[in-house]
């Protein structure tokens, strides 16, 4: 049986127009408030199932298909496993179809465990160099506690990518296969870490011209330990009768320049937007650029991508893949999905900006955008999503998004340069604000 909000809305009217001064503690006036309601009737079924399961709307579910008006072939569905790499394998998987189509390929993928060797290299290069910079600072303070509660994860963004592609170049799968330590990483990492701390204890304490020699040594046992768990990068190879270098492979197979042929955005309504930003200490290779983004209203972020997705190309996007509401092991993504609230008759609405600032929303998950279903209109309805985590969820592995839902959900967001409108390429030169480091939101 459902209640209606208005009941709810006036119960709380009831309350505050009783209440002589605001209560700091739960009192029998505040209770009997609570208690005016207690007899109304609630779906019985909340008593001995899950909450979720009783709301579910089975409209929207019947109408969640995979139609698209345009959808770029690909084949197969990646997986990244119990790893944290789901920036890398967008990055990868938005590359692979433009190969296979290009080289008249089957199925195809990059070996996502050769970049997530180099990746955690270079991060744990990036980390000490930041302990020798603060080397003289309390080891209590604010940079240093960021530094040593988690020295690196296995996390990233589209810019970690591109440098490490940029740097090292690509092989195919078959060439660096998965291991059980890049699938299920959680032991790697926590034995990285451990050594990583270690080597920056003995650089704070070492003198100013031993700091490279720690350093180094201190690298080398990561080196050795990731050799042992991932294996050791190829620096020659031979793939399909031809021998390579990742460097060269890369040349061939994806001829983009990572670095200068897509553009970086992000829609953050926390802060102003058409204006630049840059987080410090973002970066995996220390030589390259922090991680630098445009940000921009979702809905200017969408017409780029129908765009890219009208041109062939696929993107990569981040979002909130972990909030409510969605059906995340039926792959669909739409705010109506559940008829929760007016079961309950209580509200859960904020608006985008409150559920940045109170972190109920983060960049979760980063993905590879297909297709898109656009209406009579011209206008995005929904959009078809190749995720990284097998074919559990969705359409073997392909999951839907609501136009609505992607747009109070989703972050990050790359595209090809070619897509973005003329207007916008000057403010791409602009000087960033510098965002700390230790920024929840990014």
């Amino acid at each position: 049986m459902k209640r209606p909000l208005a009941a709810f809305l006036g119960l709380m009217l009831v309350i505050a127009a009783s209440a002589q001064e605001r209560s700091r503690i739960i009192d029998e006036d505040m209770l009997n408030g609570f208690r005016k309601i207690s007899g109304a009737s609630f779906d019985e079924r909340f008593l001995e199932q899950d909450m979720l399961t009783v709301s579910l709307n089975q409209d929207i579910v019947a109408w969640a298909d995979t139609a698209c008006t345009y959808r770029v072939p690909t084949s197969g569905i990646t997986d990244q496993k119990k790893s944290g790499r789901c920036w890398y394998f967008s990055v990868l998987n938005i590359l692979r179809a433009e190969v296979m189509s290009r080289h008249g390929l089957g199925h195809f993928e990059f070996s996502q465990t050769y970049g997530q060797f180099w990746d955690i290299l270079e991060k744990s290069n990036r980390f000490l160099e930041n302990v020798i910079d603060n080397r003289r600072k309390p080891i209590d303070s604010r940079m240093n506690e960021w530094l040593f509660k988690k020295p690196i994860g296995d996390g990233g963004h589209f810019a970690n990518a591109a440098y490490l592609i940029s740097k090292y170049g690509l092989v195919p799968l078959e060439v660096m296969p998965e291991k059980h330590s890049s699938v299920d990483n959680f032991r790697l990492m926590t034995v990285v870490r451990t050594s990583l701390r270690r080597t920056a204890m003995a650089l704070r304490a070492a003198e100013k011209k031993d700091l490279q020699k720690v350093k180094e040594e201190g690298l080398a046992d990561i080196y050795r330990i990731l050799t042992a768990n991932l294996g050791e990068p190829p620096v020659e190879f031979v793939w399909k009768g031809k021998t390579y270098t990742p460097t060269s492979f890369k040349a061939e197979f994806v001829p983009q320049d990572m670095c200068s042929d897509y553009v970086l955005f992000m829609n953050d309504p926390t802060k102003p937007y058409y204006q630049r930003y840059a987080v410090d200490n973002s970066r995996n290779c220390y030589e390259f650029d922090n991680w630098t983004f445009l940000n921009l209203p979702a809905s200017d972020l969408l017409a780029m991508g129908v765009e890219s997705l009208k041109g062939g190309k696929m993107f990569c996007f981040s979002a909130d893949t972990d909030a409510f509401p969605s059906l995340m092991m039926g792959g669909i993504y739409h705010t109506e999905i559940y008829d929760l609230e007016k079961m309950l008759g209580i509200s859960l609405e904020m608006d985008k900006v409150d559920l940045v600032n109170s972190c109920e929303i983060k960049s979760a998950h980063a993905v590879a955008m297909a297709g898109v279903e656009l209406d009579e209109a011209g206008k995005p309805v929904k959009w078809l999503v190749e995720n990284s985590v097998g074919e559990v969820r969705g359409w073997s592995g392909f999951v839907v998004m609501q136009q609505e839902w992607l747009e109070r959900y989703m972050f990050r967001f790359v595209v090809e340069k070619q897509f973005v409108p003329e207007s916008l390429l000057p403010m791409l030169d602009k000087k960033p604000k510098v965002l700390k480091s230790w920024n929840p939101t990014y």
